[in-house]
Parts: C-alpha cells; sequence; structure tokens
C-alpha cells in the first residue's frame, strides 16, 4: 500500500511541478533566481558576458567591464531593490547611448534568442547569489559555467550607483560569497546578465514528454549529483535538457 501511495504522490507532484516553474529551474534562456506574487520573475544568464573591446589584450582583460566613465552621475541608476535593474541600465543607456560599459554588454546581449537582458540591482545580484550552488550546477549542466570558473577573486558589477550625492565615483560590486562593496567605476569585474520572464509562458510539460526522454542524473538541491532518496526534494534531469523536481514519500 505505501508503495503505490508513493507512486501515486509522485506522479502528482511530477505533473504539479510540470506546471508551476521554482527557482532553479532552467527556463527562457536562463536560471530562475527570483519569482514574483504573479507566477513571474528574474531569470540569471548561464555565463559572463565577455567584453567585445577589452582595454588591455589579456584573456582576463576579455572577460572584464568598467562601470563608467570616472566621477561622471548617471541619473536614475541609484535604486538598489529587486526590481530596479532593468530601469537602472535603461536609464545607463539613455545616457550612454554607444559605449563599452558593463550595461552596454548587458543592454545588447541576444543570448538564447532574447535581446531584453540587463545588468541586475545591487539587492537582485545578491538575490542571485543567495541560490549561487543551485545556479551554478544548473548552469553547468546547460553548457554555462559558475561564477567563480574565471577571475575567481573578481566581483560582478551591479546597476546600481553610490546613493550619494556629492560623490560619484563608486557603484555596487557583489561578490560571489554576498558581499557587497562601492568600487571606483572604472575598475573592471565581471558582468552577468540578467531577464524578466511572466507568469503561464513557454512552460514545457514535462508529463506529454515522458515517454520519449531518458534519466541523465538525479542532483539535490545543493546541485550535487545523487541516488533516489525517499521524503527528500530531488532534481531529475532528463537526455533532451528538460528537468523535474520530484519528492517520493514512503
Amino acid at each position: 500500500m505505501k508503495i503505490i501511495y508513493s507512486l501515486i504522490l509522485s506522479l502528482v507532484l511530477t505533473h504539479s511541478n510540470a506546471q508551476q516553474l521554482t527557482v532553479g529551474d532552467f527556463h527562457e534562456g536562463g536560471i530562475i533566481f527570483y519569482l514574483d506574487s504573479n507566477d513571474g520573475g528574474l531569470i540569471v544568464d548561464i555565463s559572463d558576458l565577455p567584453n567585445p573591446s577589452p582595454i588591455g589584450n589579456t584573456s582576463l582583460d576579455s572577460i572584464l567591464s568598467r562601470w563608467g566613465n570616472y566621477a561622471t552621475h548617471v541619473p536614475g541608476t541609484s535604486a538598489q531593490g529587486v526590481g530596479n535593474g532593468e530601469l537602472n541600465t535603461q536609464n545607463f543607456i539613455s545616457f550612454y547611448p554607444t559605449g563599452n560599459y558593463a550595461a552596454h554588454q548587458c543592454y545588447f546581449s541576444n543570448k538564447a534568442g532574447y535581446s531584453d537582458w540587463f545588468l541586475p540591482s545591487k539587492e537582485e545580484l545578491e538575490e542571485v547569489f543567495l541560490h549561487k550552488i543551485l545556479i551554478d550546477s544548473m548552469a553547468i549542466i546547460y553548457g554555462g559555467h559558475a561564477f567563480d570558473d574565471f577571475a575567481t577573486l573578481y566581483p560582478y558589477w551591479s546597476s546600481t550607483e553610490s546613493p550619494s550625492t556629492t560623490d560619484f565615483r563608486y557603484a555596487y560590486a557583489v561578490y560571489p560569497d554576498g558581499l557587497s562593496l562601492l568600487r571606483s567605476k572604472i575598475l573592471e569585474y565581471k558582468v552577468r546578465a540578467i531577464r524578466t520572464f511572466s507568469g503561464n509562458t513557454n512552460i514545457n510539460n514535462t508529463i506529454q514528454n515522458s515517454n520519449n526522454k531518458k534519466l541523465f542524473k538525479i542532483i539535490n538541491m545543493m546541485g550535487q549529483e545523487t541516488n533516489i532518496k525517499m521524503n527528500t526534494p530531488l532534481i531529475y534531469i532528463f537526455d533532451d535538457g528538460s528537468t523535474e523536481k520530484k519528492v517520493i514519500i514512503k
């Protein structure tokens, strides 16, 4: 009786998860790291954005960008909260229509066929790093890389300028461990873009395709490969790139 109950509950949870996205899902070109109350949220790219015109000619220069000009105030870029990165980026681009700064790398990106990427705000980037282990593991599975794979001592630029009304030399950079610091805008740091998504759009129904795919691996919520475990939420990854979150209760 317990075995039958476990099987039924597993199928019910799988069907439910096929319809509802959660943090850590690969969706619309990236990994979901934030969900809002309308079944939408924020997605982070699976890899850093390179600098197409680096100042130097080393491999390190090619993956780092500046925030902006030294001591130049960019109006409308001081918002720190979740939901402000897109407007910060748009205001930056209005001020600098062309250039080679971190916001430009995101704004002009067309990764995964999407053209609405932007540079995350300070708190959006902090939210990304709250889920760093899970995002890293999923990014690698889908052909990206971990946040610490390149330039390990370097932070990531946010789109948030210093809140000061008199000193405009700084913007917030965030390290993968979650530490946020005001740093000189002319320093070169890493860039990882994010984008928004709306609820109930392009959600794959994994139940319909379940007979045409094979299990590739199982990972736990820390991104570590594991075997099937009862009463434990696990992520099942299939050979077609789809994923399912399951809890088999015994």
